[in-house]
């Protein structure tokens, strides 16, 4: 790690941990849930849960078909789950499309829900938290996009012991690492969240990138402030 990276790292351990520990960071939760829902998958073909819902996943492909024009471009899907935003990316016609997620029952189910609907998609077992996978599966091409649908969130409530209501705050901090690392120079950064606003997203990715673009989601107004129930934040790298 450089010494910019640390004083980058440094800078994001100043934050105070927001939230407390939950069961949705810990991966014996998402091996459970994607467990039955390979169970569901096999006994009745229903592909599970679309985290946050349809509208924001067609959110994030609709930005994707507005703003990369090479149907080759290699986009990559981090914390994948059943697959179901690269099958529609896939069926506006993008050829190079890749989900991880560190749950294998996740990507068992993510290749199966692919191989019925003869989407040509790669699926893989990835911990993002480990720099040394992230450059694994990033190859020395990287990828021109990364996509991110709840995966943050997730990370943000990784417990940092098993039996600990305190957040994971090195697991935070490695994130963004792991996004740079896996993206191009020129590649480009989109992310959905419920946990935490636009400006938020943009304040704790400012140290490693650019926010290029805001995309609209369905709003809410209460005590006369107007706010969104989820927030999605295109960046790029910093230069």
């Amino acid at each position: 790690m450089s010494t910019d990276d640390t004083n980058q790292v440094d800078a994001l351990k100043t934050e105070t941990e927001p939230f407390v520990a939950s069961k949705l960071g810990s991966k014996d939760h998402w091996d459970n849930v994607y467990g039955r829902e390979i169970n569901n998958f096999k006994d009745n073909g229903d592909i599970g849960e679309v985290w946050f819902g349809e509208a924001a996943a067609t959110k994030m492909v609709s930005w994707v078909c507005a703003n990369i024009e090479d149907e080759d471009a290699r986009i990559l899907d981090v914390g994948c789950g059943n697959g179901h935003l690269l099958l529609e990316l896939a069926e506006e016609h993008y050829t190079n499309l890749v989900g991880t997620d560190y749950s294998a029952q996740a990507v068992e189910l993510a290749r199966s829900i692919a191989l019925s609907r003869e989407a040509s998609i790669t699926y893989m077992e990835q911990n993002f938290l480990d720099l040394q996978e992230v450059a694994c599966v990033a190859g020395d091409e990287k990828f021109d996009v990364v996509l991110d649908k709840g995966t943050y969130d997730a990370i943000c409530l990784k417990p940092k012991d098993s039996d600990d209501v305190s957040v994971d705050q090195s697991a935070i901090n490695i994130y963004p690492m792991s996004v740079v690392g896996s993206l191009k120079d020129t590649g480009v950064f989109l992310i959905t969240s419920c946990n935490w606003t636009e400006d938020e997203l943009v304040s704790r990715f400012e140290p490693y990138l650019e926010c290029i673009g805001r995309v609209k989601n369905k709003s809410f107004q209460f005590g006369g402030v107007v706010g969104q129930t989820v927030a999605t934040v295109a960046f790029k790298k910093r230069t």
